[in-house]
């Protein structure tokens, strides 16, 4: 009887990747918008500090990006775009 269930642990985790996804793009989007926001208050306002604000959302929106396209993808692939997510992260730190 418990291996007619076991489908129910595939649809179950379907519907969180799914869900998943959709929170990506609602955040990214925000997050690209504020980006865009911003960088144009920080060109009129000729504030250095509002770019690297507004550079700071750009690399979120990247990030998420990322991680929607890997989504899909095998924990190999996931792992590598982890790894480079982390190091371009950590390099746009240090600059």
């Amino acid at each position: 009887m418990s291996g007619c269930c076991d489908h129910d642990d595939i649809d179950q985790e379907a519907l969180e990747v799914k869900s998943f996804r959709r929170v990506l793009w609602i955040v990214m989007i925000i997050n690209g918008v504020m980006f865009f926001a911003e960088f144009s208050g920080a060109f009129f306002a000729g504030s250095v500090a509002l770019q690297a604000d507004a550079l700071d959302f750009l690399g979120d929106t990247v990030t998420y990006a990322i991680t929607l396209l890997a989504l899909g993808y095998p924990l190999a692939i996931r792992a590598r775009a982890a790894m480079f997510k982390g190091i371009s992260l950590g390099l746009l730190g240090l600059w």
